[in-house]
């Protein structure tokens, strides 16, 4: 039976503002003990009171300012390094601590290797994993051959660069530590292009790929592509040689091709890819093939492999070598792009796909008795519905590549649980100078 409506009258929402708390106006010293799992440095003061202080390392004694409060402790920022850490370095980059993209570049390598390992350690022992590491695979500067760009217009002032830390504001910059000579090479003509292009105000991003040859650069921008703008990408493509521009208009959609000078394309395990527009690569192709080499080192004669959130075939083509494949994934574009390839690389027969939303719909009970062998990689939310599954198999073999710890730690509960042994486990940072890692394990069934 249907609830009567209510005759009494609605009560206001509560539009009281939530009071900040009070916080000190002096500047306070802080002994940093530690580091936390965001990378910022966890210190004490005289009184016991407890903060976090980024851009600080174990070690360090600061002065700082209070600038919030989270839970019990301070939030500060460093005015003044009363003495400095033996574990602090100067940062290499002009743009640190202003741009977001980098909060560790202060740390020196051996402390930084090992924090990283220790953030890996620390957040599976959450839960209830407890393994000694492989040593790690640590990226180096001037690999990372994605970006990101933050655009932002305001009147006739376009402002082209990288989000500051946890804030809006945009650091402009001409090059980037990171990043490949080939993506730091279009920062500036980008710029340049931005006013031609960009004639409504508001903020957008700017998606550059680069796998091999030519870059792939999608536009997510507000407003419609006006004719006038798509001449001058058109110029701009043929000018800097290129692969594609596409077109995402108020960074809603599917992005559409504006031009294309050649194909977009990338290798894997030596058969050429054509890759679909803001494709998903690993961030660097020396991390790729570090995680190529440690799946393959688990498999040995399994005939039948399944890879799972398989993208456009990071492993595909690698577990193609040793095995008959079959690739799912939830993008169609991705799928296709690994398909195509397969058939021109004369390994059609050895590959096989599927289109499936793995999160609503995983492979279950018999779909999975076919197999000897599972490489899963999902996004960072990770794959708690296919774990569950994998965890009842008989599947003797699973590998599993993780960009979120916390994640994998649930999955991987989800497997030993079911019975699995955790093999190996390597750490896996191809986010240089973040506190960004990923994991990739082994798992048997005895």
């Amino acid at each position: 039976m249907p609830r009567p409506f209510s005759t009494r009258r609605r009560s206001r929402p509560n539009t009281t503002k939530t009071k900040k708390p009070s916080l000190p106006k002096e500047l306070m010293e802080v002994s940093i003990y530690s580091v936390g799992a965001k990378g910022d440095g966890l210190g004490r003061d005289d009184t016991g009171h407890d903060f976090f202080v980024p851009y600080t390392v174990e070690g360090d004694v600061v002065k700082v300012r209070v600038t919030d409060k989270r839970q019990d402790a301070y939030i500060g920022e460093v005015k003044e390094i009363i003495t400095p850490s033996t574990h602090r370095i100067e940062a290499p980059c002009p743009h640190y601590t202003k741009c977001g993209g980098c909060n560790l570049q202060h740390m020196d390598e051996h402390y930084y290797h090992e924090w990283k390992t220790h953030k890996v350690i620390d957040i599976i022992r959450r839960s209830g994993i407890i393994h000694e590491m492989e040593p790690a695979f640590f990226g180096k500067p001037s690999a990372r051959r994605r970006a990101s760009f933050a655009v932002m217009k305001k009147g006739k002032k376009i402002i082209f660069g990288f989000n500051a830390r946890s804030s809006h504001r945009i650091e402009e910059i001409g090059n980037c530590l990171l990043l490949t000579p080939e993506l730091n090479a279009l920062i500036t003509p980008l710029r340049e292009l931005l006013p031609k292009i960009m004639k409504q105000e508001g903020r957008g991003d700017i998606i550059i790929n680069f796998p091999l040859e030519s870059s792939d650069i999608v536009f997510s921008l507000p407003g419609r592509l006006e004719f006038k703008a798509h001449e001058h990408l058109m110029a701009f493509v043929e000018k800097h040689n290129v692969g594609r521009v596409s077109w995402r208009e108020n960074g809603r959609g599917e992005p559409d091709t504006i031009a294309q000078h050649c194909a977009v394309t990338t290798e894997f395990s030596g058969s050429s890819i054509e890759l679909p527009p803001a494709p998903f690569l690993q961030p660097s192709k020396e991390g790729e093939q570090a995680l190529v080499d440690f799946a393959l080192s688990a498999l040995n004669g399994e005939k039948k492999v399944l890879d799972l959130y398989a993208g456009c075939g990071s492993f595909t083509f690698a577990l193609a070598t040793k095995s008959i494949v079959h690739a799912v994934e939830s993008n169609g574009a991705a799928l296709k792009a690994l398909e195509l390839s397969a058939g021109r690389a004369g390994i059609g027969g050895r590959i096989t796909t599927e289109v499936r939303d793995l999160d609503r719909q995983p492979l279950m009970g018999k779909e999975l008795a076919k197999y000897d062998a599972v490489l899963f990689d999902p996004p960072r939310a990770g794959a708690r519905e296919q774990a569950e599954a994998l965890a009842e198999s008989d599947i003797k073999l699973i590998i599993a590549i993780s960009c979120n710890p916390a994640t994998f730690g649930r999955d991987a509960a989800a497997l030993l649980n079911g019975g699995y042994e955790l093999e190996k486990i390597m750490p896996v940072d191809q986010f240089t100078w973040s506190d960004h890692v990923e994991v990739a394990a082994i798992f048997r069934r005895p």
